[in-house]
């Protein structure tokens, strides 16, 4: 009788702690797989991001250099086409962009805006450069851009999916 209890006890034994085994490196694989979607997601627009992004800066910069030759009294004809080209490229990368290149972008798009009146009516009340804020946003865009770039999963971008 108490070899069978002894026996009883040690096949519990074995068999719970194959159950947690089991269990654990179950576990473990599931977390992989999570790990591995979750990164597949932070790099899966990486190359799409690219070309978006420089088509979209050389939109900007072509929007900021219609207005400066309208300044000077030389307007190139294409503001219509830079902004317009412009206005898709902000949408393309606010459906795919991380909060801080999204906020950039804002920035920009909003400089841009406020200064096109001041340019058009040539009134500008300062001697102060009208287009400043324009480059300042533009420089920090392309500081924001590259970031993401570098390190397309970082804190501040889009929430990573399997997260918990």
């Amino acid at each position: 009788m108490e070899a069978a209890l002894v026996g009883l006890a040690g096949t519990t034994v074995g068999a719970v702690t194959g159950f947690a085994g089991a269990w654990l490196a179950q576990r473990g694989q599931v977390r992989i797989q999570q790990e591995q979607r979750a990164h597949a997601e932070q790099v899966r627009w990486l190359d799409d991001k690219k070309g978006l992004y420089r088509d979209l800066l050389i939109r900007l910069y072509g929007w900021h250099d219609s207005l400066v030759s309208i300044m000077k009294d030389e307007d190139d004809g294409k503001l219509f086409d830079n902004r317009s080209a412009a206005y898709k490229w902000i949408v393309e990368a606010s459906l795919i962009s991380g909060d801080e290149v999204r906020s950039a972008v804002s920035e920009v798009h909003s400089a841009l805006l406020r200064v096109q009146p001041v340019i058009f009516e040539g009134s500008t009340t300062t001697d102060e450069w009208p287009l400043q804020g324009v480059e300042d946003g533009l420089s920090a865009l392309e500081d924001a851009l590259r970031a993401e770039l570098a390190m397309p999963g970082r804190v501040g971008s889009r929430p990573r999916l399997g997260r918990r």
